[in-house]
């Protein structure tokens, strides 16, 4: 969490260091978010996306007429849900469990955009990101006597995921200095979360598609000079 914390902030100060005249927008982005895993048979084969909430402070900074840069720092909630067997110390099948999967981390995408618009501007967005893990439970509940196994901890898992974002959406300045903005994201995890094997597979990589509603604010006494914007 630290890590990500600082990155943040490393962003943002090197954003604010090139920015000319206040021009840096600060804001909120939340919404859901469609979750998912992949890369393991197993997984794969018995678990389907569930919806999660994303959400967290934004920093949008456009340095040119088409081209801006921007970040996040989201709290995530990633996994997935389905009907899994489970089985005991010897390998002979419990039974059938509904589960729920859920990995919760603090994400920090550092992404560029190409817009096109003026008042109202579409975009196009692409860039990596990174996350740190803060938490992680798996909750199985035997779907006829209501019995539940609850795992939690992150000592099987590795403390970092990271990926490649790619993304579209549009944003309508209300005036000088508010902004709103309509994105869609899709994460396509690309680091394995596991360090020990999950049936016979060492690999486990995430998946999230989010649908973003943002308001976003640019303080200062230039603010009607954002470039671009032209209400």
């Amino acid at each position: 969490m630290k890590r990500c914390c600082l990155l943040l902030f490393l962003i943002t100060s090197q954003i604010q260091i090139h920015a000319q005249k206040n021009t840096v927008q600060y804001g909120f982005q939340t919404g859901p978010s469609f979750v998912n895993l992949y890369g393991n048979p197993f997984i794969e084969t018995f678990l389907e996306p569930e919806i999660r909430l994303t959400g967290g402070p934004a920093v949008y900074y456009p340095f040119s007429k088409h081209w801006s840069v921007k970040s996040n720092l989201f709290f995530e909630v990633k996994g997935a849900g389905g009907i899994l067997p489970l089985f005991d110390e010897v390998g002979d099948l419990k039974g059938f469990y509904n589960a729920k999967i859920s990995y919760s981390y603090l994400t920090i995408p550092l992404l560029f955009e190409y817009n096109f618009g003026n008042r109202m501007k579409g975009n196009l967005t692409a860039g990596p990101y990174l996350g740190t893990l803060l938490s992680q439970k798996s909750t199985f509940t035997e779907p006829v006597l209501g019995e539940k196994i609850v795992i939690s901890g992150t000592s099987n898992y590795i403390p970092l995921d990271g990926g490649l974002i790619l993304g579209a959406g549009g944003r309508y300045a209300v005036n000088r200095r508010i902004n709103v903005s309509l994105e869609g994201r899709f994460n396509i995890g690309m680091t394995n979360i596991v360090s020990r094997p999950v049936m016979n597979s060492l690999t486990i990589y995430t998946l999230a598609s989010h649908i973003l509603v943002g308001v976003y604010y640019t303080p200062g006494y230039y603010a009607g000079k954002v470039r671009g914007v032209n209400p």
